[in-house]
């Protein structure tokens, strides 16, 4: 494990007396070796994840003050837990009800994540084979957790990397309550920052002299480059993106052209899903939602840019089938 040491803190909401509340006074405390184990499989989850955002910590920011006085694990957890409580709205609370704070060391690095995780039903079996329902955590999912890197931002309180958080799901976002919880804004719009990395890549290619064979591997390239430093949680550095692109399609000059925009930046954050468009062609509308490969197009797709229409020569089975039972 990359863990070298961990403290993990749990406590739940509850409804009570018209009041959101901690179940527990004092939050119950894991550590040792199963609080590593748990740090990492909830920093995995979290780096994983390929829709995060980037911000700071407001000027009112209560947990940057709290910060400034190096607070032990406990007093910070339980600080977290108390701003976290306040924050919610008692007219919608979170499906998800168990507050986890997870202190550990990852490498070099000090972290503190701080989620709301759901809890799934399963059944396990006792050593008398018999069966008993049980509760875990449903970490693998994660949907709403911030992230600060304490190494980083203690060396650089304006790093644009130093906050991460995962927006959560519709209708319930990081920004409903936990961002008021711990005075953070957004900082650095990751989503918007990946799709112009690719606006880039993709003038790079219609302002030179590639072929359609290492147009595709451009994009390749990129989107593989993308993929490796979204599974670490790191940023993309243009240059070494440039680099690779010249080693392995032969293209040189991608750096330069990234730079020519006026907001470039060395380094880029990746949101994965605003990535696909590298690999396929896709838009809704008007009751119609299509998606197709890039390779597909002039084989099996076939596009009429002046009646702006599309001919498919080819069709999923089960969309075909559809269509014959549909005709009959």
């Amino acid at each position: 494990m990359s863990i070298t040491s961990a403290q993990i803190f749990f406590n739940r909401l509850i409804i009570s007396d018209a009041q959101v509340k901690l179940q527990l006074e004092d939050a119950s405390i894991v550590d040792g070796q199963t609080a590593e184990y748990l740090a990492e499989a909830v920093h995995q989850s979290f780096t994983k994840k390929g829709q995060k955002d980037y911000c700071q910590f407001s000027e009112q920011s209560a947990a940057a003050e709290l910060l400034t006085q190096q607070p032990s694990n406990s007093e910070l957890a339980k600080a977290i837990f108390a701003a976290i409580c306040q924050s919610v709205d008692l007219d919608a609370p979170p499906a998800e009800s168990i507050l986890v704070v997870a202190c550990y060391q990852y490498l070099a690095s000090n972290y503190v994540l701080a989620a709301v995780l759901g809890v799934k039903d399963s059944v396990q079996l006792s050593e008398n084979i018999s069966a008993e329902r049980s509760q875990y955590l449903d970490i693998a999912n994660i949907q709403l957790a911030v992230q600060i890197d304490l190494s980083e931002y203690n060396v650089n309180p304006d790093s644009e990397r130093a906050i991460a958080y995962i927006k959560g799901r519709v209708g319930r976002s990081v920004n409903d309550f936990m961002s008021d919880a711990l005075g953070i804004e957004p900082k650095m719009n990751a989503k918007d920052a990946t799709q112009k990395l690719i606006q880039s890549v993709e003038a790079f290619i219609a302002d030179g002299e590639s072929n359609s064979e290492q147009a595709a591997s451009v994009r390749e390239v990129t989107l593989d480059v993308m993929k490796q430093a979204s599974e670490v949680g790191d940023f993309v550095q243009v240059q070494a993106l440039s680099e690779e692109i010249e080693e392995k399609t032969g293209l040189a000059g991608f750096y330069e052209k990234a730079a020519e925009d006026e907001e470039f930046n060395e380094t880029c954050p990746v949101y994965l899903t605003a990535s696909k468009s590298l690999q396929k062609f896709f838009g809704q509308g008007g009751g119609m939602s299509l998606s197709f490969n890039r390779d597909m197009l002039g084989e099996y797709v076939h596009f009429d840019p002046i009646a702006k229409t599309l001919k498919f020569t080819k069709l999923p089975p089960n969309l075909l089938d559809a269509l014959e039972k549909a005709s009959k």
